[in-house]
């Protein structure tokens, strides 16, 4: 049949057409910007005098939105990548402009919503009654047992009434002007967070006594700015902040560096948080939800922040008993620089360097010998070698630097289905710090794959993947930490779902699945890095080539669960922050730092956390994810449930295993209900027992 799709200016066909997709200056992001407005307009048009059939109302609706959420994709990928502060200023200011206009333009449209319950009436009221024969085939589908098109209207007609459609026209502007502020404040919270450039300095190299030596290398000096002699200077970005945390030997160069990393953005993003939290509060309340967190999980697996608090308070007595004996173990073994509190507490800046020196001690795990195992460019082939005997997929790199938005370590990847050599897409892939770059680790799922109407095929699909690892110098190569790869798997699983999430529907195509189930894919294949087999394949020392030794692959696996306690403990503050802040309780003059501070103490004891930090305005969640932060953890017990369905049946290179959750976890996109994916794929209804087996309880 014949659907909508994106326009064909959006193609991810070749290496040089998605290069070409990223503007390179001020005028380019303008021009992206009005010409996406101009095609969904376009494609309005032909929906309100149509007749209300699937063709002619829902194709179009779903090609027009589509259309702008690859602009938006875009626009994301230059304001976090691009070197030029113009351009991302640019891109941030028309990524405000194009979500105003999808506002107008679409959550706000009664038109449309008229459209769509025409459509749903029609099909619903009449059986095979009264629909014309080019609609038979998709009423045939909307009917069927996969029901991909009727999933996806009543989706959107949710949707439509959780966005106050069905309000008194006062109210309802109302809602559309309170949305419009949000989005412009979230956008500058984000930038903000972006272009924070907090640093402190040392004086000496024995203020980082025990930093990994490549670390070092890599910091700057510059002369002070009273008296003579230079300082020594370290930003906040992963690499360096992590080697400081888990490795400085000096008490006060931790308490400072966490005391900076936690007061990012600081005081700036404070006032906006408050506002974004009243503002959301006010529009759920308009919209006739108690809180914020009523309306942001209404469209999620859980349903009801009710549920996700009740989920995670079943996590955390078991969880806290973990923890108590793995606090136990560390006071037991304390280096010399960690002072307890006089109630026993351990400081929470010296938390990190507790744990992995417990890991060099006790457990014979030192994170900087592997390290030297994982040279980057090895690394990466043989996790790309994984992925293709998994996916049946396979690789070719293209060093193309030079067409994308940075000439240095910015590469794109030929992704093709192994056996009929079909390109699924492409990952660009930017993997190094530089200033003004996004400072974490992301995937963009920029363009999904899209039904082609002429054969039923599908477009190449593009992601992209944006991350922090260490650099290499003149001496010694890029080297992963064992955290790295895992992140890197992570990520680059967001990227093989962007390219294999198939959808009739293209909204509903790659990654755009519920939020609560999003993580899920890339969290199961983390644990891949922790067999045995896989580490010995992928691991591969800089100097001598050698696999890393079994008894460091029996030691590292043995320290997994080391600490999943405080881990784990850790993502569910997280979790219950986002909740309380936009719970029923939320205002704008709730204390946001005082909240945390009592959520810590609550969840995590045993730690004196500072009183003198803001890590909330760096939370760069809070304004995407919003209160669905427990989406991680939900989707981490999911995510042990399948990996050790998998597991057992001996998969983790199984083609065979893997096009089984290729067809039936990636490939259904977001056409289904993931629970019903679940259970078919488990053959059973998922349950929390893989995932307490995994974490040592």
């Amino acid at each position: 049949m014949s659907l909508g799709s994106v326009s064909s200016r959006f193609s991810a066909a070749t290496a040089s057409s998605c290069a070409a997709l990223f503007p390179t200056s001020v005028e380019g992001v303008q021009t992206l910007l009005e010409q996406a407005k101009a095609t969904a307009l376009e494609q309005l048009q032909k929906v309100y005098d149509a007749p209300r059939t699937f063709h002619r109302v829902c194709a179009p609706v779903d090609a027009a939105a589509a259309e702008l959420s690859v602009a938006a994709s875009i626009l994301s990928v230059v304001k976090n990548t691009h070197t030029v502060k113009a351009v991302r200023d640019e891109a941030s200011a028309s990524m405000v402009a194009l979500d105003a206009f999808s506002i107008d333009n679409f959550s706000s449209n009664k038109k449309l919503f008229a459209a769509l319950k025409d459509v749903k009436a029609a099909w619903d009221g009449n059986a095979a009654n009264g629909i014309a024969a080019a609609e038979e085939d998709a009423y045939a589908f909307y009917m069927s047992d996969s029901g991909e098109y009727r999933y996806w209207l009543d989706e959107e007609l949710a949707a439509f009434r959780r966005r106050g459609l069905d309000l008194p026209e006062e109210t309802f502007q109302q809602v559309i002007a309170l949305q419009k502020e949000v989005s412009a404040l979230s956008t500058k919270f984000s930038t903000n967070i972006a272009e924070d450039a907090t640093e402190i300095e040392v004086d000496s190299l024995e203020q980082l006594a025990g930093v990994p030596e490549p670390i070092v290398k890599q910091l700057t000096t510059r002369q002070k700015s009273e008296g003579g002699g230079d300082v020594i200077v370290l930003k906040m970005d992963y690499p360096t902040y992590f080697g400081v945390m888990k490795n400085c030997e000096v008490a006060e160069t931790r308490k400072r560096m966490a005391r900076a990393f936690e007061n990012r953005a600081h005081p700036q993003n404070l006032a906006i948080l408050q506002d974004i939290i009243q503002k959301r509060h006010q529009i759920a309340v308009l919209l006739g939800f108690p809180s914020y967190s009523h309306l942001d999980l209404d469209s999620k697996m859980a349903k009801r922040p009710e549920t996700a608090r009740a989920f995670i308070d079943d996590l955390i007595p078991a969880l806290q008993k973990k923890w108590a004996q793995e606090l136990a173990s560390l006071k037991e073994n304390l280096h010399s620089s960690v002072i307890l509190t006089a109630d026993g507490s351990i400081p929470s800046y010296d938390i990190a360097f507790c744990m992995n020196y417990a890991k060099k001690t006790r457990l014979n795990v030192s994170e900087t010998t592997i390290q030297e195992y994982f040279p980057l460019t090895s690394t990466v082939a043989a996790l790309f070698d994984i992925y293709e005997s998994f996916f049946a997929i396979r690789f070719e790199k293209l060093e193309n630097a030079a067409d994308l938005w940075f000439h240095e370590g910015v590469s794109t990847l030929v992704v093709r289905d192994a056996a009929t050599s079909e390109v699924l897409g492409h990952v660009i892939l930017d993997l190094f710090p530089r200033d003004g770059k996004f400072t974490h680790a992301c995937c963009h799922s920029v363009i999904p794959p899209i039904r082609q109407s002429h054969d039923g095929s599908y477009s190449p699909a593009l992601s992209v993947v944006i991350a922090n690892f260490p650099k290499g110098t003149a001496d010694t190569p890029a080297l992963f930490l064992h955290d790295d790869v895992e992140t890197f798997f992570h990520e680059f699983g967001h990227a093989i779902h962007g390219l294999m999430g198939r959808s009739r529907m293209p909204t509903m195509a790659g990654t755009r699945v519920k939020r609560d189930f999003v993580e899920l894919p890339s969290q199961m294949l983390e644990e891949w890095l922790w067999d045995s087999k896989i580490l010995q394949r992928v691991t591969k020392h800089y100097k001598t080539g050698e696999a890393l030794p079994k008894e460091l692959i029996a030691a590292k696996i043995a320290s997994q669960n080391a600490f999943s306690g405080r881990d784990s403990l850790r993502q569910l503050v997280f979790a219950t922050y986002a909740l309380e802040l936009f719970g029923p309780s939320a205002s704008s003059t709730v204390d946001t730092s005082q909240v945390f501070y009592d959520i810590q103490d609550r969840i995590l004891p045993g730690i004196q956390f500072s009183r003198d930090t803001h890590f909330e305005c760096a939370f760069g969640h809070l304004t995407g994810y919003a209160a669905t932060y427990y989406g991680y953890m939900w989707s981490e017990v999911f995510a042990q449930d399948v990996f050790e369905y998998i597991r057992q049946r001996d998969g983790l290179l199984s083609s065979t295993l893997g096009k089984r959750y290729r067809d039936m976890i990636l490939g259904c996109g977001g056409g289904k209900d993931p629970s019903d994916m679940l259970e078919a794929f488990l053959e059973r209804k998922p349950n929390a027992n893989a995932f307490f087996k995994k974490i040592g309880i």
